[in-house]
């Protein structure tokens, strides 16, 4: 990334002022690696304090985690009512996730990615249906015991919108910087500190058009000015009629004088 030492500087800044401001938010329990997908996808653009919430309510009205995988993703969307934003398209992909680690794994258990590699667990996460990148960095910071930072669009946003990163870079590479800069033994409290601090733009960013926010579309090329016509080309003056010519008269011819 172009200037990345300025943006890490004021990267480093934010996390001191975060600290400074709420304090750190201390030691974390590593959370069940499925529950915590479930939560890293409610947590999409949102605080993840709001989505341990809603997570919380959802397990109070079912029976289990098999009754939530089979609950229609427009009464799951009910259930979560505002507690989150986007609660529709959350539904589905908590739904979506749920499904496929079932199809999976027979069974709706992750606890097997605590055995495998960071990245490979990261890989099997990501290849899941409604999971992607930054669900699949929860797990693995909040559960696997991982180096890892998720960033959603609103955080991609807000980084953006505070000069804190390139306005040209993706999720990814924010991603890949973050986690680049900050330690392994800071990026909980790290990550918790800036979900705080980004979910404070929700009210005031349309959630629901970040997306175009983050990626507008192409400008039209223009269309090139007309060119003028070309001058009609001017009609040749008529030509003048000829003249009649006067008949040339012939010289006189001089008297031949006969000989006597």
């Amino acid at each position: 990334m172009k200037r990345g030492s300025d943006y890490a500087k004021r990267i480093k800044r934010l996390y001191h002022d975060l600290v400074k401001k709420h304090g750190r938010p201390g030691p974390h329990e590593a959370g069940d690696p499925i529950d915590q997908m479930v939560v890293g996808i409610l947590s999409l653009n949102t605080s993840i304090a709001k989505a341990q919430a809603v997570y919380k309510k959802l397990r109070q009205q079912t029976v289990d985690l098999n009754e939530l995988r089979v609950t229609p993703a427009i009464e799951m969307a009910e259930a979560i009512g505002d507690g989150v934003p986007l609660a529709a398209s959350k539904a589905e992909r908590v739904v979506g996730a749920l499904n496929a680690v079932r199809r999976r794994q027979d069974t709706l258990d992750l606890n097997f990615l605590r055995q495998r590699g960071r990245r490979e667990a990261r890989e099997y996460l990501e290849s899941l249906g409604g999971v992607g990148p930054t669900v699949a960095a929860h797990v693995v910071l909040f559960s696997l015991g991982g180096h890892a930072i998720p960033v959603d669009d609103l955080t991609l946003y807000v980084l953006r919108k505070e000069g804190l990163i390139d306005n040209h870079a993706d999720a990814a590479t924010a991603q890949g910087f973050l986690e680049r800069l900050i330690a392994s033994s800071e990026a909980a409290d790290f990550v918790q500190l800036l979900s705080r601090h980004v979910s404070a733009y929700a009210s005031r960013v349309p959630v629901e058009k970040l997306s175009d926010l983050l990626h507008p579309p192409a400008p039209k090329p223009s269309k090139p000015a007309a060119e003028p016509p070309a001058p009609a080309a001017a009609e040749p003056a008529p030509k003048a009629a000829p003249k009649d010519k006067k008949p040339s008269k012939s010289p006189a011819k001089a008297p031949v004088h006969k000989k006597k």
